[in-house]
């Protein structure tokens, strides 16, 4: 009688590396591999490449392609809440780890707004990285709102007070918003003295603001504006665009202290605060800990120029 042979071709149903459950993760998450490459700090195409890897391991396919994006399979979608289960072990380990570091080297990641990272915090890191030249700071810059559980940062400086109980915020600065122009703009155009003015103005939408409450009235301004000639969802950009005269936009009173753009004189209410953000596993290691406290102590010693609404508080044009 034949005996058959095994199939030495069939791929074993083998996990291999736990990093690829961060992968399928950042995609089922994110909706497609680039997102989830800026999650990871990676590249569109290793996160292509280690998906299909594990896809071949598995001997599962994990994501449909849609036209809105990578969905996950029905087959994956059983092993989902299992993998979010072995993400949150895997980074309670990794904040408790960081907790107990006494090194005084290595990355401490920090979240920010474009404003406040490019205009504010990196022009003055140059004395930590004096005192400490063993530690890394790495700025990531942008309107997300980064996890500090799961480490995509260490900590944060957010324009609102977390709600989570395992994070711990300290108010280091607020700030007042106002309707800014570039100075050839307002030789050509006029600076708006009233709200009702702004329907005549040309408007810069900055269209990440509308996701906040604070913001309604310029949302309303907005909404109501039949001259909008740029969306962008960048900050840096929205500053640009003003600054060449492109038109007008909202932004922090403190802009001025680095861009030469004049305030039009219309109170539009709107005050933020300005909060620096840690979680409390991960604050008490060594290098994370002094990165808090010289953030923290510079916010402090900047509070009376840059960050209260008394100081501010913008000159308006003559």
């Amino acid at each position: 009688m034949a005996i058959s042979s095994p199939r030495m071709n069939k791929v074993p149903n083998i996990l291999g590396d736990w990093d690829d459950v961060r992968f399928f993760l950042a995609v089922a998450k994110t909706g497609s591999f680039s997102a989830a490459a800026t999650q990871l700090n990676t590249k569109q195409t290793t996160v292509g490449r280690r998906i299909q890897a594990l896809e071949r391991r598995l001997g599962a396919k994990l994501f449909d392609r849609h036209r809105h994006g990578m969905e996950v399979t029905p087959a994956a979608r059983g092993v989902l809440v299992q993998a979010e289960s072995m993400l949150a072990n895997a980074t309670s380990i990794e904040r408790h780890l960081a907790g107990l570091d006494r090194e005084m080297a290595g990355v401490v990641r920090v979240a920010a707004t474009e404003g406040i990272a490019a205009n504010y915090l990196v022009p003055r890191l140059s004395d930590l990285r004096k005192a400490h030249p063993d530690i890394v700071v790495q700025v990531i810059a942008g309107d997300a709102v980064l996890d500090l559980a799961t480490r995509q940062a260490d900590l944060a400086i957010r324009f609102f007070r977390p709600t989570s109980n395992q994070l711990v915020a300290a108010r280091v600065g607020q700030f007042g918003m106002s309707i800014f122009a570039a100075r050839n703009y307002v030789e050509e155009f006029g600076l708006p003295q009233r709200l009702e003015d702004l329907r005549e103005h040309h408007i810069v939408d900055h269209t990440t603001l509308h996701n906040l409450p604070t913001m309604k009235p310029w949302t309303e301004i907005v909404e109501r504006s039949h001259n909008v000639v740029l969306r962008t969802n960048s900050s840096y950009a929205a500053i640009e665009a003003v600054r060449v005269g492109y038109g007008i936009s909202v932004f922090p009173n403190y802009v001025t202290k680095s861009s030469n753009v004049v305030a039009a004189p219309i109170d539009l209410n709107i005050t933020r605060d300005i909060w620096l953000v840690s979680h409390e596993e991960t604050n008490k290691g060594a290098r994370i800990r002094v990165v808090i406290d010289y953030i923290r102590d510079r916010f402090r010693q900047d509070e009376r120029e840059w960050f209260s609404l008394h100081s501010n508080r913008p000159m308006v044009a003559a």
